[in-house]
């Protein structure tokens, strides 16, 4: 069903060669964004979020810490039992880095639909310094008008 698709779509075809790009491997150009991609999608966290309430204060959206345990789903139990191991749901042993969670004490909305959730009027916890400051915990925006 695939066959045809991109060039009806005007894309034309361009076989992969077997060779990554410097970037593309941890090389030079690795973790550098584009100017290009910048001026195209802005920045990260946006500057605002679209639905958001006008004049609602972007820097109360709740945030996460990455404080949590990665969450690993256990490999199948398979019968009879084979000769091949089957890991243990997490395949990089070497990624230890953990996992985002709800900041203890702060309320959040519906992860799945925050299309009608209000926006706060305080930060969550108190004292908390709004994204993109200095703060005890890693932060990153919950999009509260936007569905999921």
């Amino acid at each position: 069903m695939a066959i045809g698709t991109c060039a009806a779509l005007g894309v034309a075809q361009q076989p992969f060669d077997g060779q990554y790009a410097s970037w593309q491997t941890g090389g030079a150009g690795a973790g550098a964004i584009p100017a290009t991609s910048t001026a195209l999608y802005g920045d990260y966290p946006p500057a605002s979020i679209n639905g958001l309430t006008p004049g609602a204060n972007q820097a109360l959206l709740p945030t996460y810490t990455s404080t949590s345990a990665i969450p690993t789903l256990p490999p199948p139990t398979l019968s009879p039992s084979p000769t091949v191991s089957t890991g243990n749901g997490w395949y990089d042993s070497a990624d230890t880095g953990l996992a985002p969670t709800q900041v203890q004490g702060c309320s959040y909305p519906s992860a799945w639909d925050a299309v009608s959730s209000a926006m706060p009027t305080a930060l969550c916890p108190p004292g908390a310094t709004p994204v993109g400051g200095s703060t005890t915990h890693v932060t990153t925006p919950v999009p509260l008008a936007t569905a999921r």
